[in-house]
């Protein structure tokens, strides 16, 4: 089997797993940073030239119910993390965020070919220093308690949503 071969089927394998959020800092949940990065270390030992993404995103320009975008807090920033491939010298975008069954109920499904290549709208891409600013920030001790802490109602509700949504 060749490497493109191989990765797009470990793409579709990480890509299929369903999607939930984390509701504490410790959970392992399936979310947009877990499968991405793990695609980004797969794709990487395969020898593809890959760089991690991440960029400001509104919850509200996703297909979820408005009743269950409204318990986030508008003040609290929203954030996605996709990964970017090399191909012939050119970067292009890979999302394995939303698992098939999501694409029933309007979220837009990435493909290995490029189709849909990021799962959302994207309100900010930060550049490479952004990026690095950024996650120092987001991963202070008390951040990371307040995001979990606030936005906890909707990261609970978010999963019950998705439980529901793959057996449709």
């Amino acid at each position: 089997m060749d490497r493109y071969t191989k990765a797009r089927k470990i793409f579709e394998e990480i890509r299929d797993r369903p999607y939930r959020v984390m509701v504490t800092a410790d959970d392992t949940a399936q979310n947009c940073y877990i499968k991405n990065k793990e695609l980004l270390e797969e794709l990487g030992m395969l020898g593809f030239g890959v760089r991690g993404r991440f960029c400001e995103m509104d919850w509200n320009d996703t297909p979820l119910p408005k009743d269950l975008v409204k318990l986030y807090p508008e003040d609290l920033l929203a954030t996605h993390f996709y990964i970017e491939i090399e191909e012939n010298g050119n970067w292009r975008a890979l999302d394995a965020s939303w698992n098939k069954e999501l694409e029933e109920r309007g979220f837009p499904i990435c493909t290995w070919e490029g189709d849909n290549p990021i799962g959302l709208k994207v309100k900010k891409l930060y550049n490479f220093d952004e990026q690095t600013a950024y996650l120092e920030e987001a991963s202070k001790d008390e951040i990371v308690e307040d995001y979990f802490t606030r936005a906890a109602p909707f990261l609970k509700a978010l999963n019950k949503w998705l439980d529901k949504a793959d057996f449709y």
